[in-house]
């Protein structure tokens, strides 16, 4: 995991926001070009010293290092590949640390610590025993701090080394230490004694009084003149290939070492792009299917509709008043007083003891757009909580109605299509199931991808999409008439397994809704799809904020399970997240890499860990705010099970105080808050019964309750209010 918290350093070594991947496979770094991906080497060392230096270099060899070049060097001019990989390994890596001066150190001490842990060979210790080239590669990994020795006769060496720019340079100066080869090897050839290890300060020269060397007419000796590369011949000084240098063969052998080859692998997924025509049901469609289906039930409830909407107004009214409240208070801090530059003749008088005699005007900075989008849990497990969650979701689109907030209500569902196709299948008059199976299969063959299916893609399930109950973009008839079908529906639901329904109420169950029934819960592919949403919904009414709430009794039940690769059969779903392997995402938009498994703090199925993925995606990218809303049908409405609390917290027994914390809370408030939980910037799990509407005023109170009574009443009638009062707080501190 070190290498990928280095990936921005990579980044910057790159000179650009490069996509970095790293991989088991990679035993050196390559880049690809048309992609702007830089793949590398996984690491197993902790050092950041090593690390940077590793890094420094493979991006080194990625931008500089032309991989045909190098090929055609060794195979077409015959140069020697560990030289050429010393020399090229100068090059690159002083073309590195010129950009980034402040990496040098890094790659000294990265070197030296490898060094001392012998990772160019023992005789690295015994620098005057070296071949040249050996002690070449030691002088430009180490540093001249290393005092690696060099007779006068191969200075011409560093010298040609510390001018090459170009790898056509690097290839010259290979040709002509390959041309030195026979001729100069060691120190010990110079005079250095038997293997005497040199000494800092030693003279280079061999001669005792500190003078250059020179023949008897004044002259240096031919040996110190540098080879003529256009001499070269690739037979004439060709080298063995089994003939190694020990430094560069010890370095590359022990490489392996630096290689975490029993590393997870990194999966790396894209996100597919959402087919929103495909995906969303509008609202158009849905009022006239569900009016064929369900339109006597309306009717039957229009009573008891026009009653709700009447008692809604106190709650709505109350958060009218408190958003306008909340808004000038908001305009009040944010108000400034600029001076105008011109003289204010009423205060001309005062002008030897009052430096303030300019006119004034008051700046008020414009106040922030603000959008609602909420993504309701269409899942049969809802049944028992549609009612009161229909009606919570009625008053907050009235509110954002009357305060001119831009809203859109969704359902996410997986039953449609399905619903839908067996309906075609119904149509057809095909009885028989082989036949069956096999219309089913054009059928689906013919039909739109909900979401792209293109290589490195997670693969999603298509039978996903989403109910547009209600937008700020219907009329009021429109939306009118759909209030009326959700709160019939909600109520219908609820009544089917209520026993003292009334015998005039709707029971509503899935054979009368038809594709428009309750299903599995598909939240993965929700969230998916407002990652093209949200953008569009921010476009349209020009928002600076929004505010994404989804309302759920559950977690996940669908996600993927795989990427799309290729094989030799063609694209194909390949495992992606499990043991031995790590699902990394790199977002294109932000340049932020997402690790799956770090997700959630605590222990949770990788579905969820999929939500938590895609909240954060919307949040950085979009800067919004995500509210969650915990339907706990489990609960008897007031206390929430402690399961469901160490999903979050942690274990009871590790994290007591966090757990009494959030426990005062649901006996002030009647639910949970957690703040910056799941993704969601606040998370509420709500026992059931907390979700009900109250707001009937304080009941049995008459003239003769005495003062202390009334207190009681009045307190005892604001608990359990989160549909009223609290929902309503949290929203509009939010959206202020």
């Amino acid at each position: 995991m070190v290498m990928i918290q280095k990936d921005q350093l990579a980044k910057l070594l790159a000179t650009e926001n490069v996509t970095v991947q790293h991989s088991v496979q990679a035993d050196t770094a390559s880049f690809d070009l048309k992609n702007r991906v830089l793949t590398l080497p996984i690491l197993k060392y902790t050092d950041g010293n090593i690390v940077d230096m590793m890094q420094g270099h493979e991006v080194g060899h990625a931008l500089y290092t032309d991989q045909d070049k190098w090929i055609a060097a060794l195979d077409d001019e015959g140069v020697h590949k560990q030289i050429l990989n010393v020399v090229e390994d100068a090059r690159i890596e002083k073309k590195i640390k010129r950009k980034y001066p402040g990496i040098v150190k890094n790659f000294i001490a990265g070197y030296t610590t490898l060094h001392k842990e012998g990772f160019f060979g023992d005789q690295a210790n015994y620098p005057s025993e070296l071949h040249l080239v050996d002690r070449i590669n030691l002088h430009y990994k180490l540093g001249f701090t290393a005092a690696i020795p060099f007779d006068v006769s191969e200075e011409w060496a560093i010298e040609e080394i510390d001018k090459i720019e170009t790898f056509e340079d690097a290839v010259r100066v290979t040709k002509m230490l390959q041309m030195a080869h026979v001729e100069t090897t060691t120190m010990a050839d110079h005079g250095w004694g038997d293997g005497e290890e040199f000494e800092f300060g030693d003279s280079v020269d061999g001669d005792e009084s500190g003078e250059d060397a020179e023949s008897a007419d004044g002259t240096e000796e031919e040996s110190s003149k540098s080879p003529d590369p256009k001499a070269f011949d690739a037979d004439e000084h060709a080298i063995d290939d089994d003939e190694e240098f020990s430094t560069e063969a010890a370095f590359e052998n022990n490489k392996e070492e630096l290689q975490d080859n029993k590393s997870d692998e990194y999966c790396y997924f894209n996100l597919p792009k959402a087919d929103l025509k495909t995906i969303i049901v509008p609202y158009k469609q849905i009022s006239k299917d569900l009016t064929g289906y369900i339109g006597h039930h309306v009717d039957a409830v229009q009573g008891d509709y026009t009653k709700f909407r009447r008692d809604s107004q106190k709650i709505i009214n109350y958060m009218v008043k408190e958003f306008e409240r909340r808004k000038a208070a908001n305009e009040h801090r944010r108000t400034g007083t600029a001076k105008t530059g011109i003289l204010d003749v009423n205060k001309l008088h005062s002008y030897q003891f009052n430096e303030d005699i300019f006119l004034k005007h008051t700046i008020v900075p414009d106040g922030k757009n603000h959008g609602l989008v909420m993504l309701l849990d269409w899942s049969a497990s809802m049944t028992h909580n549609m009612d009161k969650t229909i009606k919570q979701i009625l008053n907050l689109v009235w509110f954002c109605q009357k305060v001119n907030i831009p809203f859109e209500v969704y359902a996410f569902t997986n039953a449609y299509s399905s619903s839908k196709l067996s309906s075609i299948l119904d149509g057809a008059g095909i009885d028989d199931a082989a036949k069956r199976n096999e219309f089913k299969r054009e059928l689906l063959k013919a039909r739109k991808d909900r979401f792209s299916q293109k290589k490195g893609d997670v693969v999603l399930r298509d039978n996903f999409n989403l109910f547009q109950f209600l937008s700020s973009r219907m009329s009021a008839r429109e939306l009118t008439r759909m209030a009326k079908i959700l709160y019939t529906l909600g109520i219908g639901m609820q009544y089917r397994y209520d026993p003292r329904r009334h015998s005039s109420s709707p029971v509503i169950d899935s054979s009368e809704l038809h594709e428009y029934s309750l299903s599995s819960t598909p939240l993965v592919e929700g969230l998916m799809a407002m990652i093209d949403i949200i953008p569009l919904f921010q476009r349209t009414y020009k928002l600076h904020k929004t505010n994404l709430m989804v309302l759920t009794d559950g977690d996940a039940n669908t996600g993927w399970d795989g990427v799309l690769r290729y094989n030799d059969a063609g694209l194909f779903a390949g495992r992606m997240d499990g043991y031995g392997m790590q699902a990394i995402y790199q977002d294109p938009v932000t340049r932020k890499t997402y690790n799956l498994k770090d997700m959630t703090k605590y222990w949770t199925y990788k579905y969820q860990r999929q939500v938590v993925f895609l909240l954060r995606i919307l949040r950085d990218r979009y800067g919004i705010n995500t509210i969650g809303i915990f339907l706990d049908a489990s609960s008897n409405g007031k206390t929430v099970k402690r399961k469901l609390l160490e999903t979050h917290l942690g274990w009871y027994s590790m994290n007591k105080p966090a757990h009494a914390k959030v426990r005062q809370g649901v006996k002030k408030d009647g639910f949970a808050t957690i703040i910056d939980s799941a993704g969601y910037n606040e998370y509420y799990i709500v026992p059931c019964g907390s979700m009900a509407i109250h707001d009937a005023g304080i009941l049995g109170v008459d003239e003769n309750t005495t003062k202390s009574k009334l207190k009681t009443a009045f307190m005892k009638s604001q608990k359990n209010k989160f549909g009223s009062r609290i929902l309503a707080d949290r929203m509009l501190t939010l959206i202020v």
